[in-house]
């Protein structure tokens, strides 16, 4: 439980450091927001974890690589949306449920092609 407390702890707290270094620089918060922090804490965690191991945490890497140009679906739609007219918030709504469409589209269409995605 405390281990579940810490990582809890952490993620939040690359959230808080990255958002205040945007603050402060743009291009080192976009930067450092790039990287894939999360996913190298999530491989972490799992490969550390007594239930998870080294094998599920290879697993997770791999399943997120092949989801990560579904997910720049977000990165275009945002800024689009606000250049058409739309508000931040509709933008940013709509950039989240295109993205989620995307992925699980572009799901279904590995699985019809024979990937092991699961």
């Amino acid at each position: 439980m405390l281990m579940t407390i810490l990582k809890a702890v952490g993620t939040v707290a690359v959230v808080v450091i990255i958002s205040e270094v945007q603050k402060r620089s743009n291009v080192l918060g976009a930067a450092i927001a790039a990287l894939p922090l999360m996913t190298m804490l999530v491989v972490l965690n799992l490969a550390t974890d007594e239930k998870a191991g080294p094998e599920q945490a290879t697993h997770f890497a791999n399943t997120t690589f092949l989801l990560f140009f579904p997910g720049l679906t977000f990165f275009i739609l945002l800024p689009l949306g606000q250049k058409m007219g739309l508000s931040f918030g509709w933008s940013f709504g709509v950039a989240v449920a295109a993205t989620f469409a995307v992925t699980f589209a572009a799901i279904g269409v590995m699985r019809h092609f024979g990937v092991k995605i699961d």
